[in-house]
């Protein structure tokens, strides 16, 4: 296994030229995707990994403009069986979410542009890395968190009336 650039992502994090080219690339990306008009019905199911019977894979781009935005510490659960930030049904990493959380959808009409989808984002990711001097790693998201060392949760963090827990506040 590749190792992952830890110092790079954390480097790329704090660049705003590379946080502005991600916000970009996501804003267009979301703008295709809302152009086939998917339908999601699962209510955050799919974040559930073992129970959906799914994993989810991000690039190490990916993980510098999540860290780039982030408001709190990481969050990262033990094993692979869920995403530390979805919680009732909602994503509170939403605006931060890797590429592959916005293709998806389980709706069978988004199985015909999912896969073009993808590998064109995955493209377009490693263009930005290459720009920014950022390596392209691909791995499975919860072990993502965890090597950057996300503090560890048994199961995703309860809002609290009042609180917010959603690392996504932050504009690029």
């Amino acid at each position: 296994m590749t190792p992952l650039p830890i110092t790079d992502i954390r480097r790329c994090a704090a660049d705003a030229d590379f946080v502005a080219a991600m916000h970009d690339l996501y804003a267009r990306l979301d703008a295709e995707i809302a152009g086939h008009a998917p339908v999601c019905t699962n209510r955050g199911a799919c974040c559930k990994f073992d129970a959906f019977g799914h994993r989810l894979y991000v690039t190490s781009i990916e993980l510098a403009y999540f860290l780039a935005r982030s408001e709190g510490p990481l969050l990262a659960p033990p094993d692979r069986s869920f995403c530390p930030y979805q919680q009732g049904g909602k994503c509170h990493a939403r605006s931060a979410r890797p590429a592959a959380c916005r293709v998806f959808f389980c709706d069978a009409a988004a199985q015909e542009w999912q896969p073009g989808t993808s590998e064109e984002s995955l493209k377009k990711l490693a263009g930005i890395g290459d720009r920014f001097g950022l390596p392209y790693v691909y791995l499975e998201w919860t072990e993502a968190l965890r090597m950057m060392g996300g503090a560890l949760v048994d199961r995703p963090p309860v809002a609290r009336v009042g609180l917010s827990i959603d690392i996504a506040a932050r504009s690029p």
